[in-house]
């Protein structure tokens, strides 16, 4: 018998991309295209799309008692996937309780009934002559009722920097949230033309070929532009519109948005001359970056107006808010002075938003509360908020110390909160992530009845296809698998006939993988018990080889570092022999393997992990040293050094060139931006894994200081590396990235055995 997809002839746009959705993967799988429409011939086998609160068939089926109620929650994330007989037809009925959902049940009858799986970075799309529709009927609800991500405004490599992402990179990755079942986002990712568009008599289109007037000229700060303002105006117009026919969640910013990403255009200060708080901490401190004075009404409808324009231009159904306050900053000396401000801050944006979208939500983000604010302050502005009007959105919830955790702010089984891991600085592009304690306060969260969602909040994306599968079960249904039975299920949907080499690779890789988080903030102090364990400076947690000429000779007379390092060396140092193995079961894949090419990218991800991590704990160890006996750890960890390189050259994922010409190719970019491409990725607090500055910057840096603290002279002082650091670094901005290039790249598998022979012996 013939079979139509049958969709709705109402409901929100979601339901026909649903149709259309089943239709091509089933095509993909099977050869033949399914046609799709919204009259049934009375006669056909159907796939019926949508509940009975959307399609006609669904609804007489179900009045006439030739379909059970669906048992699902209408309006919500809640899906029905059935099959059942109606009069002699085979009939699918895919339900969602909205629009998205009904896509989750799409994407989900092709994950368990035909093997397809779904990956940030592309699918496994078996290949079958029919996919099995009968014997099925499951309902499934989510946990968490928001699951979702954030993309940040770092720039530097095409694959981590959502910013440098062309319209087909957004689709595919919208396709994926939903096909992993999320159903919210946040494009933290600059401006876009958003300030010509609220106020377009006070702020031109800057020339695209010149400097951004409001550009630092350094750093992550130099936001000179790649693309011309109105062409990613229009990117993120089309992008979010794709989103919104596809029923997800994006979260608009609001209130005080003044940042570094997000600063006030030169045009907008010299024309309206808004009032500025006056600020204590150093930060953002220039005019572009200060926070208009909201005490002063003209500001806030002024901030205010720019988010009016987000939803006017972007997002029209926008019904959530986000906000970080005043974050990140302190206005006076003063600490009480400091919190009633921004306590004020959060009423003065609340009641805005009350004015303007009376149905909307609130979130107000945690990183503030996990920097700056004591709990008890925390506490006290939570008495203050409307339950039935905000969230809590922390994003810090695996941050070392607990004592400064959600555990403390008085939100736990009182004021609905979201569970989030922020997983990675920009510079922690390598795999990490504490997911023991991850594990042990999500446990807390899935408990509670006030925990509205989990989400994943880092500053770089696709870092890590491990927490992304973390991420997206956990949100809908937690605990409901460990770490170590995910990563056996991620190996075994991704990596076909390798499935199982690969799973005992990623098994072998956890512990070490485990050894690191972000790390987060500390206010512990000496005397304390676990002094030792938390410490609040980002050198313990990011890659110190990365800027050792910065980072590391700061290190030796830390006593808290100092007592870190022992810390972090006891506990992984035993763990040498498994990375080793890591790297013999990579160089022993065939060579095939590595035309795969999701086992490419992830081997290289293994790899340059367990390469990072130790070259990481030699210093730490040439730290604790003092460098005393250290020159021949000193020379084994460059020649290891030298083997990461050629890691990061066996893929473009790492090149800042191949970037560049992504870019390129989406929108010519003026030839100034390499410049500000070197800036974005080479300042201190952006440096990672990059195979330009591996070949041409961090290794100079690393023998440099390596020589003066195994080497020491007389009245030796940091100061002395300065001037030498500084040559090293305009060599690299002045030397163009097509002269970084390697003449030629190692086969991987002698890569891989080179990197396990050289670590196997690095340390005494």
């Amino acid at each position: 018998m013939a079979r139509l997809i049958l969709a709705p002839a109402q409901g929100e746009a979601a339901y026909q991309k649903a149709a259309e959705a089943f239709q091509e993967l089933y095509q993909k799988i099977t050869g033949n295209l399914l046609p799709v429409t919204t009259e049934d011939d009375n006669c056909s086998d159907l796939v019926v799309i949508g509940s009975d609160a959307v399609n006609d068939f669904a609804m007489d089926a179900i009045l006439k008692g030739e379909i059970e109620n669906l048992g699902i929650r209408y309006g919500t994330d809640d899906y029905c996937i059935r099959a059942c007989n109606v009069k002699g037809r085979k009939i699918l009925l895919l339900a969602g309780g909205r629009g998205r959902s009904t896509l989750y049940a799409v994407y989900d009858f092709f994950e368990t009934q035909a093997g397809c799986h779904y990956f940030w970075d592309g699918d496994v799309i078996p290949q079958a002559a029919d996919v099995p529709m009968e014997g099925i009927d499951r309902t499934k609800s989510p946990r968490f009722q928001y699951r979702g991500l954030r993309y940040f405004a770092h720039r530097g490599l095409k694959r981590f920097q959502a910013e440098h992402w062309s319209l087909a990179d957004w689709k595919r990755e919208i396709d994926w949230m939903l096909k992993k079942r999320l159903n919210m986002f946040m494009l933290r990712i600059g401006m876009d033309d958003l300030w010509q568009r609220a106020f377009p008599d006070i702020v031109p289109y800057p020339n695209p070929n010149g400097p951004l007037p409001e550009a630092m000229d350094d750093g992550f700060d130099d936001r000179n532009l790649f693309w011309p303002l109105e062409f990613r105006g229009i990117l993120r117009q089309k992008l979010l519109a794709y989103a919104e026919e596809r029923d997800l969640i994006h979260l608009e910013d609001c209130g005080t948005m003044s940042h570094w990403y997000s600063r006030t255009p030169r045009a907008f200060l010299d024309r309206e001359k808004p009032d500025l708080l006056d600020q204590a901490s150093v930060g953002y401190k220039q005019d572009t970056g200060l926070v208009w004075d909201i005490r002063i009404q003209r500001n806030m409808d002024n901030y205010m107006k720019l988010t009016d324009t987000f939803v006017r231009d972007f997002n029209p159904h926008a019904g959530i808010f986000h906000t970080i306050g005043m974050a990140e900053r302190n206005m006076y000396e003063n600490r009480d002075d400091n919190l009633q401000l921004k306590l004020f801050g959060y009423r003065k944006i609340a009641q805005n938003l009350r004015e303007r979208y009376p149905n909307s939500k609130l979130m107000i983000a945690s990183w503030d509360f996990i920097g700056w604010w004591k709990p008890e302050e925390v506490q006290q502005l939570i008495k203050e908020l409307d339950p039935d009007r905000t969230l809590i959105l922390d994003y810090t919830s695996e941050s070392d110390d607990p004592a400064i955790g959600f555990q403390n702010w008085g939100i736990v089984g009182k004021f609905p909160w979201i569970f989030g891991l922020f997983h990675a600085y920009e510079a922690e592009s390598s795999l990490r992530g504490i997911y023991d304690t991850s594990t042990e306060r999500l446990a807390i969260a899935a408990e509670d009845p006030f925990c509205k969602g989990m989400i994943l909040w880092p500053e770089l994306s696709h870092s890590d296809p491990l927490v992304l599968e973390y991420l997206t079960e956990n949100a809908w249904s937690p605990l409901s698998m460990s770490l170590e039975q995910l990563t056996e299920r991620f190996c075994m949907r991704r990596y076909g006939q390798l499935s199982g080499c690969m799973n005992e690779t990623w098994q072998d890789a956890l512990p070490i993988i485990k050894l690191v988080g972000w790390g987060g903030y500390s206010r512990r102090e000496k005397g304390d018990p676990d002094w030792e364990k938390y410490v609040c400076s980002w050198t313990a947690h990011r890659e110190m080889w990365t800027d050792s000429v910065i980072v590391f000779p700061d290190t030796l007379n830390d006593d808290h570092m100092q007592a870190h390092f022992r810390w972090q060396l006891s506990r992984s140092l035993p763990l040498l022999p498994k990375a080793v193995t890591v790297l013999r079961r990579l160089a022993e894949l065939p060579a095939s393997a590595w035309e795969d090419p999701f086992v490419r990218r992830d081997a290289i991800d293994l790899a340059r992990t367990m390469t990072g991590r130790f070259l990481n704990l030699a210093l730490m160890e040439i730290s604790v040293r003092n460098g005393q006996g250290c020159k021949g750890l000193a020379d084994r960890f460059m020649e290891l050094m030298g083997t990461l390189r050629d890691m990061l050259d066996l893929h473009p994922d790492y090149s800042m060139l191949a970037t560049l010409k992504a870019i390129n190719e989406t929108c010519p970019v003026p030839a100034s931006f390499e410049k500000t491409l070197k800036h974005n990725l080479v300042n201190g607090y952006c440096r990672q894994y990059a195979s330009e500055p591996m070949q041409f910057l961090f290794p100079e840096e690393c023998r440099l200081v390596l020589d003066w603290v195994c080497e020491p002279a007389e009245g030796r002082g940091k100061a002395d590396l300065m001037p030498q650091r500084a040559v090293l670094l305009q060599k690299f901005m002045d030397t163009p990235l097509e002269q970084m290039q390697p003449e030629t790249v190692p086969e991987p598998s002698v890569v891989m055995r080179n990197a396990a022979d050289q670590l196997e012996n690095l340390f005494d």
